[in-house]
């Protein structure tokens, strides 16, 4: 078993202690540049997310190369190519059911009033134009890898040294939700148990992938869902005027 070290105490520690400086002091500020009508204020935001998990991600894995440490602990190499195999076919199943029920609500105007409700928490991050949402890819790409070498990876491994794996599963599913808490309070239980879906996509196919590209596709989604509201609506406020 691979003992921890000050490194991945420090690691785990800024997992913990990022997210509660997104919410309590660069979100909100974020939130008033917006409000103020600061020029490219969401590009702005969308690059520091890009480039504050990159950099975070790859002295994680340069650390981990460099102790030598196999890529298994952090599920980066698929040791069972049967269950990945199922595994990522039930996930591109999954991506093509989600890409038909956003075509399937967008061609609802009856749906869309309560579809903007459910989006309205992460309206802020959503792209309102066409240079925004392709920088969105980038993000939801981004979140797709990083974040589940974060959670998924490194932090149920750290945990699991301490105590067994699904109890490392579940508590590491509880902080991925508590890192989205700027979301807002409600938002924590629902992206823990997206985590714990996410965590149970590694368990059956033995490696990140599935659960990176899941990941990147459900933010992708969103974002794709998001801006094709906002432009519906953006028309529909241009033929009233």
């Amino acid at each position: 078993m691979i003992s921890h070290t000050i490194v991945d105490h420090l690691f785990f520690a800024l997992l913990l202690t990022i997210p509660l400086v997104e919410w309590k002091w660069s979100w909100p500020r974020y939130l008033a540049r917006l409000g103020n009508g600061s020029p490219n204020a969401r590009l702005n935001h969308y690059r520091k997310l890009i480039a504050g998990e990159w950099v975070l991600t790859l002295v994680l894995l340069a650390f981990w190369a460099l102790r030598k440490r196999p890529w298994s602990a952090l599920h980066l190499a698929a040791d069972n190519p049967l269950g990945f195999g199922l595994g990522l076919a039930y996930v591109l199943a999954l991506i093509g059911l989600l890409v038909w029920q956003r075509r399937a609500l967008l061609a609802r105007p009856d749906r869309r009033a309560r579809i903007r409700k459910a989006l309205k928490h992460a309206e802020p991050l959503l792209p309102h134009t066409e240079h925004e949402r392709r920088i969105f890819w980038v993000v939801s790409a981004t979140a797709g890898f990083c974040e589940e070498v974060f959670y998924r990876g490194f932090l149920t491994w750290y945990l699991s040294v301490w105590m067994g794996p699904v109890a490392a599963v579940l508590l590491a599913s509880a902080i991925f939700g508590a890192g989205h808490v700027y979301l807002g309070v409600a938002q924590v239980p629902k992206t823990a148990f997206i985590g714990l879906i996410l965590a149970v996509v590694v368990g059956i196919t033995g490696s990140l992938w599935a659960a990176v590209l899941l990941h990147a596709a459900v933010d992708w989604n969103s974002g794709e869902l998001g801006f094709k509201l906002l432009s519906l609506d953006s028309t529909s406020e241009l033929s009233s005027a």
